[in-house]
């Protein structure tokens, strides 16, 4: 069964509020968005918007079934210049983006072998 069927608003709420209490520094607002997808009304997408990007990006699980979750970055329309600095909190986003993905993926594969 794909986890995604899995998945309601209330538990990825849950999640990502059990996230947040791992204490990773996050310039990065993290919220859970609703979908278009009727068929499917209860699932949720998390969305991050990267300060330091300017951009925002959605994690979703992967189709198939196992677990697996994919984050999805925006097309820019401008060009970023960025500081040293600047560079390197991005990249602490990203690192957190990639720790929230192994923590949903890791959460989403306990869900399956429960079910």
């Amino acid at each position: 069964m794909p986890v995604r069927r899995l998945l309601n608003k209330d538990l990825l709420d849950d999640w990502l509020a059990q996230f947040r209490t791992l204490g990773y520094p996050t310039g990065s607002e993290i919220r859970l968005l609703d979908q278009e997808d009727e068929s499917d009304p209860d699932a949720g997408l998390i969305v991050v918007d990267l300060s330091g990007a300017k951009t925002v990006t959605y994690l979703q699980p992967i189709t198939g079934g196992d677990g697996a979750w994919k984050a999805t970055m925006e097309a820019r329309d401008a060009t970023i210049e960025l500081n040293a600095v600047e560079l390197v909190n991005l990249g602490n986003e990203v690192n957190v983006l990639g720790a929230l993905v192994a923590f949903l993926e890791t959460k989403s594969r306990a869900l399956l072998a429960a079910g």
